[in-house]
């Protein structure tokens, strides 16, 4: 009974026969809205439960803190974060990253600032015609116009900004820290508003509740088949560097062997699921992720950095 309970990561944790946990709890953080999120997490949770023979419930917190302080205090034992919550969760509680995403072949990505007031350009915006990608299984993709200029960021001084959340790599962290570069201080200088997630990000600027967003670059993909003119009226005028990819975080003190099981069943479903159309993937309908690979030490640098830069 000792050798079970030390196989487990708390003591007295019900476990099985292999030393693992009765029950795995995966939690996510919405993207999207969270009704959408509920609504696409079953297939994962009933994946992996089918995969690692163990039952798996889903846990919907609110943001990303939340997933960070129940995977730290054992109420998760999967979670997939972005780099800066997944770094902070490491420095908390040891968690481990075991996955990189993969997004067509690429393992990072960049915030995208976006304005309704095409003023901010300082060249002509560029309509580009490209399909809006339905991540409704059965819904068929449609040809959307996006605009996109080359701006001024240093007119966001003194404006209402519409982030992300506060551990949001590319909703907050590294456009932050791209103003603070410019001499512009992210607290002070400007109404930071946090929405909470990217497509809420993107409505804010095309509602004009601000006049200007960031998020994931082309978040506007993930709502232009509910906003058909998304693309036209949140302009894309400006970039922060490049992000290292979200991933799959487990909670501390995980048998090895589970460990390694879970890393073999999200390689599995992104492989067996490659064929499909994007729309029936259920990676990418949770997060357009179409891919992964095992997590290197050091992947997560540049996050440190930037957040060193922030704390200064």
């Amino acid at each position: 009974m000792l050798a079970l309970m030390l196989a487990g990561c708390c003591p007295g944790e019900p476990v099985d026969e292999r030393g693992w946990p009765k029950e795995l709890v995966l939690g996510l953080v919405p993207a999207l809205e969270a009704d959408a999120l509920v609504d696409n997490l079953d297939p994962l949770a009933e994946y992996l439960e089918a995969e690692l023979g163990v039952p798996v419930t889903s846990f919907v917190p609110q943001d990303y803190t939340g997933l960070v302080e129940a995977l730290g205090a054992g109420r998760a034992d999967i979670g997939m974060l972005p780099p800066f919550a997944a770094m902070l969760g490491e420095r908390r509680y040891d968690l481990e990253p075991i996955l990189i995403s993969t997004r067509r072949g690429e393992t990072g990505y960049r915030t995208q600032w976006m304005t309704n007031d095409p003023s901010v350009c300082r060249t002509p915006p560029v309509a580009v015609e490209r399909i809006c990608e339905s991540r409704v299984a059965g819904r068929q993709n449609v040809t959307r116009t996006f605009l996109q200029c080359e701006g001024d960021l240093e007119q966001v001084r003194g404006e209402t900004v519409a982030f992300v959340d506060p551990n949001s790599t590319s909703g907050y962290l590294f456009p932050a820290v791209q103003l603070m570069d410019m001499g512009i201080d992210p607290e002070r200088d400007v109404n930071g508003l946090f929405v909470g997630g990217h497509d809420a990000a993107v409505l804010a600027v095309y509602a004009g509740d601000t006049r200007f967003g960031v998020a994931y670059e082309d978040a506007r993909n993930m709502i232009c088949g509910q906003y058909p003119d998304i693309g036209e009226k949140a302009i894309v005028f400006d970039y922060a560097p490049m992000i290292p990819n979200d991933g799959v975080q487990l909670r501390p003190g995980l048998p090895d062997d589970l460990r390694e099981a879970i890393i073999r069943a999200f390689l599995k479903l992104t492989e067996e699921q490659a064929h499909l159309p994007d729309d029936q993937k259920i990676l990418w309908v949770l997060y357009e992720i179409d891919g992964f690979q095992r997590f290197e030490p050091g992947m997560y640098d540049p996050v440190r950095s930037a957040y060193e830069i922030i704390r200064q």
